[in-house]
């Protein structure tokens, strides 16, 4: 089984798909799930062919461990999410077209993880801009498909540039020998570095880059939210990769300005990312929307594998890696909790939601467990992710950034509470006694989802064994496994005697719960009132202002935005002068223009 072979049988696949959901849309969308499974199943055995190349037209590949990591981590949500795609064909105005997008935007992802050249990587790049693009205007607003397009665009043009730019230089539009042609010319190198790494912080939603998140993830399609979140964004941390590893940032800035030991270039970044944290968290914790609330969770999320990565070392290289997996997954079951939600109630609007553990316990426990390894907690990957980071962090003192990323896990502890106390806990509207749980065929991917979040978080040596292979490929130190012991410089983790201990926990209170005396159920209306009648259930819902105290402390306006809302504007402006100079039925305007044209044809010679 060759690669070329591996694409050329997906994109075939995807034709099928296209032709059956034309026919029969809802069996189309089965076709989405088989596909991808199909995918999976391929991509699992090119494993034993990591370092051959293949080409096919234009395009070339090389198969790569990160390049096999990124794809397996995209293809698990893709396919986890398509099993979602039967229940919304009949509220999609062109069900034939996202089941194609679909596939092919899956396609567009692994050709770019493998691609041995600068084409090969930009036109798959803009596939999957492309096809995402198309599904997004299939949800609830097409101006969050123009935002997400238009930050996509302008990082892609930018990168474009930079490869353009090393092409003139080296000759060669090969990654890696492109990229060595710039040893010796610091200044082209440091316009590389940022031009080229732009479009991964435009996708990974890196500030002030992260606009284009709370929008396009809260209007998507429900069945896509997960992908742009768990899958997606995350091409933006391939771009970072390959910027320290294929650019060898930190041997092209070894003769720069340092800060606390790391290239001015690379800590400026990793400031981005670190202030990601802090504003994805701040307005993370302020969404009354759930699914603008895991959007904002991204851009918090996606700085800490962008430090993790940029920081090239043993520890918390490892740990933005594995965080990368961990909140792939996380991610994504959060998203499917939702969908779910929303596709049994009609909203994510968390204030008019709240009971729904009553109905829906099985979700509930999985985006119980979902929120736990997003905040960081053990025994789930999320932590032990975090807790490499936080420990390479330390090992180089980095204190500004360490701070931020603690802000981040503890921040993490409130927004991801607040879906769980305003959607699951509390009171059931009495509009919402007639919901049903999710199908059997909706809970697959959360029991295949949940299990990968607590494997991730014991055993962690499954996905390290990988990244270790890539810390290999990439030249640097690899980390250190003593069977589920993590070793490090300040101690060492046994992530399997962490699990026993929470074990012991839960099974402590699952006692107590069981033996104490049983509560009653109470209803919206039964409660006192302080002698008030209530006319209405919903007013006595307390999900909204559900953080207040905290939300008058930051309640000025957000600056990034309005500065975005000027300038777009202003752009407005300037687009209605121009249409009134080029477009203008007035005669006049014809003929100045007539006479300009004249005077160009006749001076141009003598000018």
């Amino acid at each position: 089984m060759t690669f070329i072979t591996v694409l050329i049988t997906l994109l075939a696949l995807s034709v099928v798909t296209y032709l059956v959901s034309l026919i029969n849309n809802k069996l189309g969308a089965y076709f989405t799930i088989v596909t991808s499974l199909v995918t999976l199943l391929l991509l699992f055995l090119l494993k034993n062919s990591i370092g051959q190349l293949a080409s096919i037209s234009l395009f070339t590949f090389k198969l790569t461990t990160v390049g096999w990591y990124f794809s397996m981590v995209m293809v698990v949500v893709y396919f986890t999410s398509a099993f979602l795609n039967p229940f919304w064909m009949k509220k999609m105005i062109y069900p034939a077209a996202y089941n194609l997008f679909y596939l092919v935007s899956l396609i567009g992802t692994i050709g770019m993880f493998f691609a041995r050249d600068f084409i090969t990587l930009f036109i798959f790049w803009e596939t999957v801009v492309w096809t995402s693009t198309f599904i997004i205007q299939m949800g609830k607003s097409r101006k969050s498909s123009y935002v997400y397009y238009v930050v996509s665009a302008i990082g892609s043009m930018v990168t474009l540039f930079a490869m353009m730019l090393v092409y003139q230089v080296s000759g060669t539009l090969e990654i890696s020998v492109a990229f060595n042609a710039l040893t010796g010319q610091p200044v082209l190198a440091l316009i590389v570095f940022f031009t080229f790494l732009l479009a991964g912080l435009s996708k990974i939603g890196i500030f002030p880059f992260h606009v284009w998140l709370p929008m396009a993830h809260g209007s998507a399609p429900h069945t896509f939210s997960p992908v742009l979140s768990g899958g997606l964004v995350k091409m933006g941390a391939f771009i970072a990769y390959i910027s320290v590893s294929a650019f060898a940032a930190y041997e092209a800035f070894s003769s720069s300005f340092t800060i606390m030991g790391i290239p001015a270039p690379i800590y400026i970044i990793m400031v981005l990312g670190a202030i990601s944290i802090v504003v994805g968290t701040v307005m993370a914790i302020r969404q009354d929307d759930a699914k603008k609330l895991l959007a904002y969770s991204s851009v918090a999320n996606g700085g800490y594998i962008l430090i993790g990565i940029l920081l090239f070392d043993q520890l918390a290289f490892a740990g933005g890696m594995l965080h990368l997996v961990s909140h792939a997954i996380a991610s994504a079951t959060a998203f499917i909790t939702i969908a779910i939600v929303a596709h049994r109630t009609g909203t994510t609007k968390m204030s008019k939601l709240g009971g729904m553990i009553h109905k829906m316990p099985i979700t509930y426990t999985v985006y119980l467990i979902a929120i736990i390894s997003m905040a960081g907690i053990p025994p789930m990957g999320g932590f032990v992710s975090k807790w490499l980071i936080l420990q390479g962090l330390a090992d180089h003192g980095l204190l500004f950034i360490a701070a931020a990323a603690f802000f981040g896990s503890i921040g993490s502890f409130m927004y991801v509470f607040r879906p769980l106390s305003a959607v699951f806990l509390g009171q059931l509207a009495p509009k919402h006694e007639n919901v049903k749980e999710a199908s059997i065929m909706m809970q697959i991917p959360m029991y295949l989802l949940t299990i990968a979040t607590l494997l991730i978080g014991v055993f962690p040596k499954i996905i390290l064994k990988v990244i270790a292979g890539i810390q290999a490929e990439a030249g640097i130190q690899e980390i250190v496994m003593v069977g589920n012991t993590i070793v490090v410089a300040n101690g060492v983790l046994d992530t399997f005697r962490v699990f026993v201990v929470f074990g012991y926990g839960f099974l402590i209170a699952l006692v107590i719960f069981i033996l104490r005396r049983k509560s009653r159920r109470v209803t919206l209306m039964d409660t006192y009132t302080s002698a008030e009648f209530v006319h209405t259930p919903e007013l006595l819902h307390y999900s909204s202002n559900f953080y207040a105290p905290f939300e008058r402390l930051t309640k000025k306006p957000y600056p990034v935005l309005n500065l975005y809302e000027k300038v777009s504007i202003k752009i407005k402006e300037i687009g209605h002068m121009a249409e009134s100079l080029f477009s203008s039925p007035k005669p006049a305007v014809t003929i100045f223009w007539i006479i300009i044209v004249f005077a160009i044809f006749f001076l141009g010679g003598v000018l």
